[in-house]
């Protein structure tokens, strides 16, 4: 690990990383376990205003981080093709419409065949950030959530967009089908969310959990079921899916969080059909849509 790349900074402008601990921030803005980021900040990779740190440190208003991200020792990821559609890209960054029953990147189960692996199968390199198993990856959606993601193609970039998601700068819209008719047409739900402690595979809503939001608007009312748009404050996993769960109106077909077997759709109704942010090289606003896919289509149409 003696080559580094250039040397990335980032300064503490917003309130919300005020008092909160530096490998904490890092790990939750990189989406890198905590204690690869404490074993960077340990060998010096990571410092605070030009000098090292612990990590345990606490933000300061002002604060300058640096990190300088360590060459990959090894690629994990094999370069396989998959059906994903390029919608922009640049010399900074990736946009991706992605289909279900696609990872965006390799899991506990190893996948070969991902977004990253389609990519890199299309000769196009990916920030080392989150390398081995998840270079480039800013965010995520479910396997079988369908819709628009950015990767990252340089560390600098990674960071860059990894700071807007972390600050809830970025919008993000998904349209849904849950079952049930909703008592109230739109709201928020502003509910922690913590892995399950027995089903460890699930998330539920959990009072020491980490900060979740999510606004709802029902956009169409079906026959016992609505067709359901949604904006993310936050970004945790299955997020929407168990928001929904928690109000008692599951997304359709999701075998996860709601036993009951729906023949018309193979998994959640759920797709990631708008994204924008704004670039952080020139500062243009970007805005990406996805066209809802067939599966969902035939439920709206269907009429429930």
């Amino acid at each position: 690990m003696n080559n580094i790349s250039n040397e990335i900074r980032l300064k503490i402008d917003d309130i919300r990383y005020v008092g909160l601990r530096i490998d904490t921030v890092l790990s939750e803005m990189t989406d890198m376990p905590r204690n690869r980021i404490q074993n960077y900040i340990k060998e010096q990779f990571i410092k605070l205003n030009g000098s090292n740190v612990k990590k345990n440190y606490k933000l300061k208003l002002n604060d300058i981080v640096s990190v300088d991200i360590p060459e990959v020792e090894s690629d994990e990821i094999e370069a396989n093709d998959a059906d994903i559609e390029i919608l922009y890209e640049d010399d900074h960054i990736v946009v991706v419409d992605k289909p279900a029953f696609l990872v965006v990147h390799p899991g506990a189960a190893k996948e070969s065949v991902s977004v990253v692996s389609a990519l890199k199968f299309r000769s196009i390199k990916l920030s080392k950030v989150g390398a081995p198993l998840r270079p480039g990856v800013v965010h995520r959606i479910d396997k079988d959530t369908s819709g628009v993601i950015v990767l990252a193609k340089t560390d600098k970039m990674h960071f860059l967009l990894a700071k807007q998601f972390f600050s809830h700068t970025i919008d993000r819209r998904y349209i849904g089908v849950v079952y049930g008719n909703m008592n109230q047409k739109e709201g928020i739900i502003d509910k922690p969310i913590a892995r399950h402690r027995v089903r460890r595979k699930e998330f539920c809503v959990a009072e020491k959990g980490k900060s979740a939001k999510t606004q709802y608007k029902v956009i169409k009312r079906l026959n016992g079921m609505d067709v359901v748009l949604f904006k993310l404050f936050t970004g945790r996993t299955h997020q929407i899916r168990v928001h929904m769960k928690y109000m008692n109106h599951p997304l359709v077909g999701d075998r996860v969080y709601h036993k009951k077997k729906e023949e018309r759709i193979k998994r959640q109704a759920l797709h990631a059909f708008y994204l924008r942010f704004k670039h952080p090289i020139n500062n243009s606003v970007m805005r990406f849509y996805s066209k809802l896919p067939d599966d969902i289509i035939k439920i709206i149409k269907d009429g429930g």
